[in-house]
C-alpha cells in the first residue's frame, strides 16, 4: 500500500487543501517530509490518513471548524489492483466513498492492511510520546530479548502481561504450597459450616432451661432499674433544693435595693441617648447664630462699595460684534501686499502661455480655452491612433502567418492521407466499445484473488482434516457422514454431568450417615456402660418377671414362691430405683436410640437412591458410547461429551472449509470464463474494424493492438482538423485587417470635423496630431492661471472692503463712549474699548457674587434661629416630666431610673430560677418550701444516695450482662430451617469447588500452549530481526555501539549492547537517550521484517528528532531512506533544518510545506496540473 494524495477537503483547519505525494519514481527512495511550523496542521494531516484508512472516530476532535455532517477526507491509495481513489465521510455505516460517493466496503482497504487501527498506530505510527515510552519499555522489560523483539515486530508488547495476568487468574484459585487461594478458602468455608452445625443441634430440654433463665435474668434487670430511677430522681430534686437556698438569698437582697428608687418616674425610651446630643446642640446652635448675624453686616457694607460702569456695559454687545471685523482687518493689513505680488506673477504666466500657443496678441486669453466634449474627443483620437497603427500592423503580419500555416497543415495531411494504414476511414466506435468493455472488466484481478482464495481454503481444509484425528478420510466422506447436532450432544453433557452429580451426592450424603450411625452406636454404649443402666427392654422384661412370681405366690402362698416373688421384687426395686438416680442420663439414652433408628432408616434409604443413580448414570455412558459409535467407528467409545463437542466443532470448521474451497474453486472458473469472453469480443471488434492481429493473443495484447488503431484514426482526424481551422483562421485574419484599414479612415474623417469645431481649424486646415497633444497640453495649464489671475483681483478687493467697514464701527462706538477717537489707529483705539467694557463687568460680577454671600449668610441665620426653637421645645420636655429645672438635673434621674430597671430584671430572672429549680405553681409556695429546707440534713441524704446510686448501677450492668448472655446462648441454638441452609450453602461450595477447578485446568492449559506458540514465533522472527536491528543501532549511534549481541539467562535470552571501545552493557544500564535509540532501532528492524511477510504500508514518524543532534539525525535520516527502498516514508516536522539534513542525505526526497497552503481549492489545482505537466 502506498499514499499518493491526501485530500483535506474538509477537515480540521483546512478546507480544500491537497498534499499530493505523486507517483514513485524508479529505483528511488520514496521518502516525504511534510514541513510546517507549530499548527500548520501536521498532526491534523496524520490523523486524517488514519481517518481515511480505518474511519473517523465517533468523538473526533478536528470538528471545530466544518461539523460532523460536512467532515470529509479524500485520497489515492496505491493497492495491489491499482490506484484506489477513495473518500470518507464522518458516518456510523458505509462512510467510504468512491469518486462517485457511491459506498465502498471496508475490505478494499483491511484486506491490503490486514490490522486494526491501534496495530497500524502501534507499529507504523512513531512520535516522541510513543519512543519515549518505548525506550521506557526495554527498561521495563529488563533487556529480554524474546519480549523486545517481539514487541517491535509485531506491536504486541503486552501478550507477555496479558499472559501473566492469566497465570495469575489460575493461582488465584489454586497454587501448590500456597497458603492462600479461593480453593483453599472454600475448604475452610465447608469446615465452619459442619461446625456450626453440630453447634445449633440443640436438646429441647436444654432450649427450655435456656430460656427460662433468660426470663429470670430479665426480670431482676427490671427491677434493677426501677431501683437505681427512683434514686436518681431523688438525687436530682435535692441538687435543686440546694442551687436555689442560693437564689432565694440573692433575690431578698435585690429586693432591699429596689426600695428608695420606688417614686423615680418612668423615662420613656431612646431619652438617655438624647440628652447628650441635646446638650451640645444648644451650645453649638448659640455660637453659629452670633457669628451668622456679624457676616450679614460685613457682606451689606461689602455691596455698598461696589460702583459699575453703566454706560459700558450698555455697549457691551455691539462692541462683541468688533472682534470678527477686527480679524479681517488684521488679515487683511496682512495679505494685500502678498496677494498683489501673485497677481503679477499669475500675468506672467499668462503671457507664457500664449506665446507657447503663438497667441500673443490675444487680448482674452479665455477664449482659448476649449469646451470638455471637444478636449475629450481630441484626446481620445489621440489614443486611439496608436491602436489603429497597432492593428494595421498586426493584422498584416497574422494575415501572413495563417496563410503560412495553411500551407503547413495541407501538406501534413496529404503526406499523411499516402500512408495505408491511416489513410482508411474506417468506424472505430465498435472497436472503441470493446476496449472500454475490457477495461471495465475485473476478471484479471477476480482470477488472482480466486487462485489466493482458492489456495488457502484448500490449505486450511487440508489442516482441518488433519485435525479431526483418530477420524481419517477425505473432505467428501466427512461431509456424508452422519453427525448429531449440538442441542443433543449438548443434552447427554447435561444429563451426564447430573448422573454423575447426584450419585456423587448421594455417596458423600451415604457416607455422612455411616459415620453418623457409628457415632450414635459408640455414644449409647458409652453412655451403657458408664452408669450401669438398665435399658428399657431389660427393664420392662424384669418388671415382667416380677408379675409373674407375683401371680405364682398369689396361687400358691408358700416359702419357696415367696421368696421367688421377693428376689423378683427386689432386683425390680433396684433396677427402678437406679434409673430413678440416672433420669438424665437415661433420658439421654433414649434419645440416642431414637436418634440411631432414625439414621439406619436414613441409611437403608440413601443406599437404595445411591444404587437407583449408579445405575441411570451407567445407563446414560452406554447410550452415549452408542451415539458416538453411530457417528465413526473410528471414534473411541469413551469420549466425553465436551471432547464430542470439540471433534463436531472442528468438523463444522473442516466442512465450512470445503465449501470456502469449492466457492473459490467455482469463482475461478467464472473469473476465467469472463476473460475468455472479453478476449473474444475484443478479437472479434479487431477483425471487424481490419486491424491485423494473432488470433491466440492475450486481452493485453489485443488491447494494445485496438489502442495503436484508434491512436492512428484519431492523429488522421487531427490532421483534417488542422487544415480546417487553418482555413478558417486565414479567413478570420483577412476580415481583421480590412477592418483595421476601415478604422483607419474613419479615425482621419473625425479628426478633421473635431478640429472645425474650435480655434485649431481657423486656418482651414486639420493641425498635426503632434501639435495638437502640444496644445492641449498648454491648454490644460491655461485654464488654471486664468482662473487663479481672476480670483486674486476679486480677493484683493474684498479685503480692502474689510478695512474701511472696520474703521467705520470703531470710531461709532468710541464716540458712544465719549473716547476720542480723531488721527488714532483703530486697533488701538479697539484695544481701549475692550479693556473698559471688561472693567465695568468684573465689578458687576463682584456685586453679584457678594449679594450672593449675603442672601446665603441670612439663610443660614434663619434655620438656626428654627433649630434653636425646636431644641427649647426638647429642652422643656423633659425638666417637665422630671420636675427639674436644667438637664443636667433631668441626666441624674435618668441614671436612677435605668438602675431600678437593671435591679427589677436580676430579680426577676432569680424568681423565675427558683419557681422552676422546685417546680412550684408560685414562688410564694417555692419560698416555704426552701424556708422549711434543712441544708445540711440535705447534703447528708445527697451523700448517701449517691453511694446507694453506683451499687444499683453496677447491680444494672452486671444483670444486662446476664440478660444478653441466656439470650445470645438462645439466639445461637437455631432450628431445622438454619441446619437446611447450612446443607444448602455447603453443596453450594461444593459446586463453585467444581466449576472453579474446570476454570482452573482451562486457564493452565491455555496458557502453557500460548506461551509455545509466542516462543516459536519469537525463534522464527529472531535471526533477521536482530541483524537489522543490530545495524540500524549502530548507525544511530555513530558507530559509539558495535552492534547487538544476546546472551542466554535461565530459560530467555537478554539483549546485550556493544559499545565500540569494547565491553557491554544491559538495557538498564543505556542513558535515556541511548534506549530511545535502541527502541528506534528495533521498530525499524520491525518494519523490515513485516515487509518480508507481506506488501510494505506506510511508515509514519511525527517529529521524533526534537533531542537528535544533527550527526544523530543525519544517520536516522538515512535509515529512513533505505526504509524507502522498502515502503513508503513520511516524516512530519516544524525544524527547517532536518529539511536540509534530509536532502543532503537523499537528494530525491520531496518535501511538502503546510507554511505556503492557498486559499481553498488553489492547491489541489496545482497539483493537479503539475500531474498533467
Amino acid at each position: 500500500m502506498r499514499l499518493q494524495r491526501l485530500d483535506l477537503t474538509r477537515y480540521g483547519k483546512f478546507t480544500g487543501h491537497s498534499i499530493d505525494f505523486g507517483e514513485r519514481a524508479a529505483k528511488q527512495p520514496d521518502l516525504h517530509i511534510i514541513y510546517g511550523p507549530n499548527e500548520a496542521g501536521k498532526s491534523t494531516a496524520l490523523a486524517a490518513f488514519l481517518d481515511l484508512l480505518f474511519g473517523i472516530k465517533p468523538q473526533s476532535p478536528f470538528n471545530f471548524l466544518h461539523p460532523y455532517a460536512t467532515m470529509r477526507i479524500d485520497g489515492a491509495l496505491e493497492l495491489a489492483h491499482g490506484v484506489q481513489e477513495l473518500g470518507r465521510i464522518k458516518r456510523l455505516q458505509n462512510s467510504l466513498l468512491d469518486r462517485q460517493g457511491q459506498p465502498l466496503p471496508e475490505s478494499i482497504i483491511a484486506g491490503e492492511l490486514g490490522i486494526d487501527r491501534d496495530s497500524y498506530c502501534t507499529m507504523f505510527c512513531l512520535d516522541d510520546e510513543t519512543l519515549e515510552a518505548g525506550g521506557e519499555s526495554i527498561l521495563a522489560s529488563k533487556g529480554d530479548l524474546g519480549q523486545l523483539l517481539f514487541s517491535a515486530s509485531a506491536g504486541l508488547a503486552d501478550l507477555s502481561r496479558s499472559l501473566l495476568d492469566v497465570r495469575a487468574q489460575a493461582d488465584r484459585f489454586y497454587k501448590r504450597r500456597a497458603h492462600n487461594g479461593a480453593l483453599g478458602e472454600l475448604k475452610a468455608r465447608l469446615a465452619e459450616l459442619k461446625a456450626e452445625r453440630e453447634r445449633i443441634d440443640t436438646l429441647a430440654s436444654d432450649h427450655r432451661q435456656l430460656v427460662d433463665t433468660r426470663d429470670r435474668a430479665a426480670a431482676h434487670y427490671q427491677d434493677a432499674l426501677a431501683c437505681r430511677g427512683q434514686t436518681q430522681a431523688r438525687i436530682d430534686e435535692i441538687q435543686r433544693h440546694l442551687g436555689a437556698l442560693p437564689r432565694l438569698a440573692t433575690l431578698r437582697a435585690l429586693r432591699q435595693r429596689l426600695l428608695p428608687l420606688a417614686d423615680v418616674p418612668d423615662a420613656p425610651r431612646g431619652w438617655a441617648e438624647d440628652l447628650p446630643r441635646l446638650r451640645d446642640q444648644e451650645i453649638e446652635l448659640d455660637v453659629r447664630l452670633r457669628a451668622a448675624a456679624t457676616e450679614a453686616e460685613q457682606l451689606s457694607r461689602d455691596i455698598d462699595a461696589i460702583v459699575v460702569d453703566a454706560a459700558a456695559l450698555g455697549l457691551a454687545t455691539k462692541a462683541g460684534r468688533l472682534g470678527d471685523l477686527r480679524a479681517r482687518f488684521v488679515t487683511a493689513e496682512q495679505d494685500v501686499p502678498e496677494r498683489r505680488l501673485q497677481l503679477r506673477a499669475a500675468e506672467l504666466v499668462i503671457s507664457g502661455l500664449l506665446a507657447r500657443l503663438e497667441r500673443e496678441a490675444e487680448t482674452d486669453p479665455r477664449r482659448l480655452l476649449l469646451p470638455a466634449s471637444t478636449t475629450a474627443a481630441l484626446r481620445s483620437l489621440i489614443e486611439a491612433r496608436s491602436g489603429i497603427d497597432a492593428a494595421l500592423r498586426t493584422a498584416g503580419a497574422e494575415l501572413s502567418a495563417a496563410r503560412r500555416r495553411l500551407q503547413t497543415a495541407r501538406a501534413r495531411l496529404h503526406a499523411a492521407a499516402g500512408s495505408d494504414g491511416a489513410a482508411r476511414a474506417t468506424d472505430m466506435a465498435g472497436l472503441a466499445a470493446a476496449m472500454a468493455e475490457a477495461r471495465a472488466s475485473d476478471h484479471a484481478a477476480r482470477v488472482r484473488l480466486a487462485k489466493r482464495d482458492r489456495d488457502a481454503a484448500q490449505a486450511l481444509l487440508a489442516d482441518r482434516i488433519r485435525g479431526l484425528g483418530p477420524w481419517r478420510g477425505e473432505a467428501g466422506e466427512l461431509a456424508a457422514a452422519p453427525a448429531l447436532d449440538a442441542d443433543a450432544v449438548e443434552y447427554w453433557r447435561r444429563a451426564l454431568d447430573d448422573a454423575e452429580t447426584r450419585l456423587a451426592r448421594h455417596d458423600s450424603e451415604l457416607a455422612r450417615l455411616d459415620a453418623e450411625t457409628i457415632r450414635l452406636e459408640a455414644e449409647r454404649d458409652a453412655v451403657g456402660g458408664a452408669t450401669g443402666i438398665v435399658s428399657d427392654q431389660d427393664a420392662a422384661a424384669i418388671r415382667t418377671q416380677r408379675e409373674q412370681a407375683w401371680a405364682v405366690h398369689r396361687r400358691s402362698l408358700d416359702a419357696e414362691s415367696a421368696d421367688k416373688f421377693e428376689a423378683a421384687f427386689r432386683r425390680d426395686d433396684i433396677v427402678t430405683a437406679a434409673r430413678m438416680g440416672h433420669l438424665t442420663e437415661l433420658a439421654r439414652l433414649h434419645r440416642l436410640g431414637q436418634a440411631h433408628a432414625v439414621g439406619a432408616a436414613a441409611q437403608a434409604h440413601e443406599a437404595r437412591l445411591q444404587e437407583a443413580a449408579a445405575r441411570r448414570l451407567e445407563e446414560l455412558r452406554l447410550g452415549f458410547a452408542d451415539a458416538v459409535r453411530g457417528l465413526s467407528s473410528m471414534l473411541p467409545d469413551d469420549w466425553a461429551p465436551a471432547q464430542l463437542q470439540a471433534w463436531l466443532a472442528r468438523r463444522s470448521a473442516a466442512l465450512a472449509a470445503k465449501a470456502a474451497a469449492e466457492t473459490a474453486e467455482r469463482d475461478l472458473r467464472q473469473a476465467e470464463t469472463d476473460g475468455a469472453a472479453i478476449q473474444a469480443t475484443v478479437s472479434a471488434a479487431l477483425t471487424a474494424a481490419s486491424v491485423p492481429h494473432a488470433g491466440n493473443a492475450g486481452v493485453d495484447a489485443l488491447l494494445a493492438a485496438a489502442q495503436a488503431a484508434i491512436e492512428r484514426q484519431a492523429e488522421f482526424a487531427a490532421l483534417r482538423h488542422a487544415v480546417v481551422e487553418a482555413e478558417r483562421e486565414l479567413a478570420s485574419r483577412d476580415a481583421a485587417s480590412r477592418q483595421a484599414a476601415a478604422d483607419e479612415r474613419r479615425w482621419t474623417i473625425a479628426w478633421g470635423r473635431n478640429c472645425a469645431r474650435c480655434w485649431l481649424g481657423e486656418g482651414g486646415e486639420a493641425p498635426a496630431l503632434a501639435a495638437v497633444r502640444e496644445i492641449l497640453g498648454a491648454l490644460a495649464e491655461l485654464g488654471p492661471a486664468v482662473t487663479t489671475r481672476a480670483g486674486l483681483v476679486d480677493r484683493i478687493d474684498k479685503m480692502e472692503a474689510d478695512r474701511a467697514a472696520f474703521r467705520r464701527e470703531v470710531e461709532a462706538v468710541a464716540s458712544a463712549m465719549a473716547i476720542a477717537a480723531a488721527g488714532a489707529d483703530p486697533l488701538d483705539l479697539e484695544t481701549r474699548i475692550a479693556e473698559r467694557i471688561d472693567a465695568a463687568r468684573a465689578a458687576q460680577a463682584r456685586r453679584n457674587e457678594v449679594s450672593a454671600r449675603r442672601a446665603a449668610a441670612q439663610q443660614r441665620q434663619q434655620s438656626l434661629a428654627d433649630d434653636a426653637a425646636v431644641l427649647g421645645r426638647r429642652k422643656s420636655e423633659m425638666t417637665a416630666h422630671f420636675g427639674v429645672a436644667a438637664l443636667v438635673d433631668v441626666e441624674a434621674k435618668l441614671r436612677a431610673s435605668e438602675q431600678r430597671t437593671a435591679l427589677q430584671g436580676q430579680a426577676d430572672d432569680a424568681e423565675r430560677e427558683i419557681v422552676d429549680a422546685l417546680r412550684s405553681p408560685t414562688l410564694a409556695q417555692a419560698e416555704r418550701v426552701l424556708d422549711a429546707a434543712d441544708r445540711a440534713a440535705l447534703e447528708t441524704e445527697l451523700i448517701e444516695l449517691r453511694a446507694r446510686f453506683d451499687d444499683y448501677d453496677r447491680r444494672c450492668h452486671e444483670l444486662f450482662a446476664a440478660r444478653n448472655k441466656a439470650a445470645d446462648a438462645i439466639e445461637a441454638v437455631g432450628g431445622d430451617a438454619r441446619v437446611a441452609e447450612i446443607e444448602e450453602q455447603r453443596r453450594t461450595i461444593l459446586l463453585e469447588v467444581e466449576e472453579g477447578a474446570v476454570q482452573y485446568v482451562r486457564l493452565r492449559a491455555g496458557t502453557a500452549a500460548m506461551e509455545r506458540a509466542l516462543h516459536a514465533y519469537r525463534e522464527r522472527h529472531r535471526s533477521s530481526m536482530m541483524a537489522h536491528a543490530s545495524k540500524a543501532f549502530r548507525a544511530i549511534s555513530q558507530g559509539a555501539y558495535a552492534g547487538l549481541r544476546t546472551q542466554p539467562v535461565k530459560d530467555s535470552e537478554t539483549l546485550i549492547a556493544l559499545p565500540a571501545g569494547g565491553g557491554s552493557k544491559q538495557a538498564e544500564e543505556l542513558s535515556k537517550g541511548t534506549r530511545f535509540q535502541l527502541y528506534l532501532a528495533l521498530r525499524v528492524a520491525g518494519y523490515y521484517e513485516f515487509a518480508r511477510a507481506r506488501p510494505a504500508v506506510p511508515f509514519i514518524a511525527d517529529d521524533i528528532m526534537e533531542t537528535f543532534d544533527d550527526f544523530r539525525a543525519e544517520e536516522a535520516f538515512r535509515l529512513f531512506a533505505e526504509m524507502a527502498e522498502v515502503g513508503q516514508v513520511i516524516y512530519l516536522t516544524h525544524h527547517r533544518h532536518l529539511c536540509e539534513i534530509a536532502a543532503r542525505v537523499c537528494p530525491t526526497v520531496k518535501i511538502h510545506d503546510l507554511s505556503r497552503r492557498a486559499s481553498p481549492f488553489v492547491s489541489r489545482r496545482e497539483a493537479k496540473e503539475g500531474r498533467n505537466r
